[in-house]
């Protein structure tokens, strides 16, 4: 069976006894490597990533606290803690080694066990910083992810503001396709208008494909993807949603989400622009019956009056006649011209009774006119 691997631990020492004093120490922890001074202590630990650098403060060319200021300063090492060594142990040395960013530090002839000991709290601490930037990492990955969202919410809000502007479905699909755009998304809507639906892309009017698909989408469940492909159903409106973003999948998880409530709020507008829609054209009857029946009260009275009046006028006409007769004994006229004088008035009425049977066609119109009115209305009541 393979032991486990050790981590490597780099000593960094231009006094070889030192170096293999320390890896004595070490070795049955950590796979050891040594290195003769600073630069070479540089580049070994840029090319092994050791978890931890023991460097001596004094030697030839780069000494240990310059090795460690640049270990420090490097950004892809600057994660790997640093201890000195130094024969001697004064507050200046402190500082230097606090100042150059070293976490430990050990003064000569090296302590076996107080080796080990702080080796291991510097490693502990380390791991506690990773810890610590792992948590800050996330936390700032989730303040990031909740202002996004925040963000995304305030754009439905908006969404949602607009759709109560639309009075007809055409201005309901076309706030719903301007939503996808803010989105970055394109897609298809279809609202279920009389006598055909209405299906639109942001092009203008939809393809004979996506109205297939939509069809298709249209029988199964109301929030279904498949790839990047979305479809959310309503009874009255229907998105599919052409590209979301399936790379992100906190993105898409969120825009499912948000589109869904956009679909929702925009199949309760076009209940309402169609229930609004169905008022106006009960008050627009309404107003006609109205109209209808003052129509044709009026034409009923119109015409009981005009035939009341022919048939006052007959009379009339007929007394005149008799009068007539009776009076001309009183003016001496022979028997011919009495005649004459009648046949004259008599011809006279004949034609004015012709006028009048004209006049009772036309009458008879209107009559059967009023009646069909009135029927009418007696059935729609």
């Amino acid at each position: 069976m393979n032991e486990a691997v050790k981590p490597s631990i780099l000593i960094v020492d231009d006094e070889a006894l030192t170096r293999k004093v320390i890896a004595q120490y070490l070795q049955a922890q950590f796979e050891v490597v040594e290195a003769v001074d600073g630069a070479d202590g540089l580049n070994k630990a840029r090319e092994l990533m050791p978890v931890a650098v023991i460097a001596d403060v004094n030697m030839p060319g780069m000494n240990g606290f310059a090795l460690c200021k640049a270990i420090c300063d490097d950004f892809e090492l600057s994660d790997i803690p640093v201890m000195l060594m130094s024969a001697e142990e004064n507050t200046d040395e402190l500082l230097k080694v606090y100042d150059v960013g070293g976490q430990g530090f050990i003064t000569k002839p090296i302590n076996h066990k107080l080796l080990l000991s702080r080796i291991a709290h510097m490693l502990q601490i380390c791991r506690g910083y990773e810890q610590l930037k792992t948590q800050i990492h996330a936390a700032t990955s989730t303040a990031f992810t909740v202002m996004s969202n925040m963000s995304e919410i305030g754009m439905v809000m908006e969404m949602l503001k607009s759709l109560n502007y639309c009075h007809t479905p055409g201005d309901l699909a076309h706030q719903v396709l301007a939503a996808l755009q803010r989105f970055t998304l394109d897609g298809v809507v279809q609202l279920d208008t009389e006598p055909e639906p209405l299906v639109l892309n942001v092009r203008g009017e939809a393809s004979g494909v996506e109205r297939a698909i939509l069809l298709q989408m249209a029988k199964m469940d109301r929030v279904v993807q498949y790839r990047s492909r979305l479809s959310i159903n309503y009874p009255h409106v229907k998105l599919i949603v052409n590209n979301m973003p399936i790379t992100d999948e906190a993105l898409c998880g969120r825009l499912r989400d948000h589109l869904a409530i956009l679909i929702e709020a925009a199949e309760a507008r076009f209940e309402a622009i169609n229930v609004k829609a169905n008022l106006l054209a009960t008050q627009n009857r309404l107003e006609i019956m109205r109209s209808i029946q003052s129509l044709t009260g009026a034409l009923l009275e119109i015409d009981h009056q005009q035939r009341e009046g022919k048939a006052i006028r007959s009379v009339l006409l007929s007394d005149v006649l008799m009068e007539l007769e009776q009076s001309l004994s009183a003016f001496g006229l022979t028997d011919n011209q009495e005649e004459n004088l009648l046949n004259i008035v008599r011809a006279g009425w004949d034609k004015i009774s012709a006028t009048y049977e004209d006049e009772s066609v036309l009458q008879d119109k209107l009559t059967q006119i009023a009646q069909t009115l009135k029927m009418s209305l007696e059935q729609s009541a």
